[in-house]
């Protein structure tokens, strides 16, 4: 047996086995790459749907607070609408209550409402009071009290204000006051409430 044979025949396996792991450490990389290739994919693939998801949030939730926004100036506009019909009813009645008023300040009873109106104040005032009237009702007052009577431009409809200025007190029996607090009292209803 020759030693360089043998040499040459060990040399050969040595290259062989060489070659057999340097072959099975390509496949191991190889397979190591497509592994990490693969989950980069589907990293990638998982961070674009992500970024799809939050782009369709972002328009929903936009879209959520157009929808909201515009059914707010749909309610408040309706609301607004309700109020100012309401109102023109609300003025459409009180303007009939006040022609009423009117031609009852030129009716016969009318005169009976003033005498009671003073006889309400002199049991309120006492017996030092001014009477306060509408310029065309001074003369017909002056028949039914001898109490000192002023005009007032400020009663429109009718009715009296009588004035203790010694005391500094005022009441108002006036139909313009009776007109005003019916009419606040009758807005502030809890019936006529939005």
């Amino acid at each position: 047996m020759d030693i360089n044979a043998l040499n040459e025949s060990k040399l050969g396996m040595f290259r062989q086995a060489i070659d057999k792991q340097a072959d099975d450490e390509i496949k191991e990389q190889k397979s190591l790459i497509r592994e990490r290739k693969s989950a980069a994919g589907a990293a990638r693939a998982e961070l674009d749907v992500r970024e799809k998801l939050a782009k369709i949030h972002a328009e929903q939730s936009a879209a959520e607070a157009k929808f909201k926004k515009e059914f707010s100036r749909c309610d408040f506009e309706i609301a607004q609408a309700v109020r100012l019909h309401r109102k023109e009813l609300i003025d459409g009645f009180f303007a009939d209550i006040e022609s009423e008023l009117s031609r009852f300040s030129e009716s016969e009873n009318y005169e009976k409402h003033l005498k009671a109106a003073v006889a309400k104040a002199e049991t309120e005032l006492g017996e030092n009071f001014v009477v306060l009237a509408r310029e065309r009702d001074v003369d017909i007052l002056k028949k039914l009290t001898n109490r000192e009577v002023r005009a007032d431009r400020s009663i429109k409809l009718g009715g009296i204000c009588a004035l203790d200025e010694s005391r500094g007190l005022f009441c108002d029996y006036s139909l313009d006051k009776a007109l005003n607090d019916e009419k606040n009292a009758f807005s502030g209803r809890s019936e006529l409430r939005l």
